[in-house]
């Protein structure tokens, strides 16, 4: 069975996701580890485990890793959204889809009757208000993109 390139790129970013979460939970953790250093290393200097030169030396140290991981954590999560937005933005695309296929089926072949027919104006009016947000949704992002390339040069 082939995949389809949607169905592609939905599996692409779903990885990259899952390795975005991954990278998260790993920075959290560096996060975490380098506040508890901080908030230990005064207590060794004040109970004479560590000299003063040197804790405030590991304190500035410590200092500029956290700021560092911080700061990619921010640059990640802003890449974590993007790419869940573009994940959103294809499975809508998916479903707006496969509504379409199962208007094109109940009108080639089913019984008419009111309950099809019912059924064909909600998946109509699915089809129209999605593929609106859809289209909204590509196009933001594309103008992001192109209007973001002009910046950088």
């Amino acid at each position: 069975m082939a995949i389809s390139q949607l169905e592609q790129a939905m599996a692409n970013l779903r990885l990259s996701l899952a390795e975005i979460r991954a990278k998260e939970d790993h920075l959290d953790a560096l996060i975490n580890q380098f506040q508890t250093q901080l908030r230990r290393l005064p207590r060794q200097v004040v109970y004479g485990q560590a000299s003063l030169d040197l804790s405030l030396a590991a304190m500035g140290e410590i200092e500029e890793r956290l700021d560092d991981a911080v700061v990619t954590r921010r640059r990640l999560l802003a890449i974590k959204d993007t790419a869940t937005q573009e994940l959103e933005a294809l499975q809508l695309l998916k479903r707006v889809d496969e509504a379409r296929s199962k208007v094109a089926g109940l009108k080639n072949g089913a019984t008419p009757g009111e309950g099809v027919e019912t059924e064909i104006r909600q998946l109509e009016a699915f089809i129209a208000a999605n593929s609106r947000q859809a289209e909204q949704a590509i196009t933001d992002r594309f103008r992001e993109r192109t209007n973001g390339d002009r910046t950088l040069s």
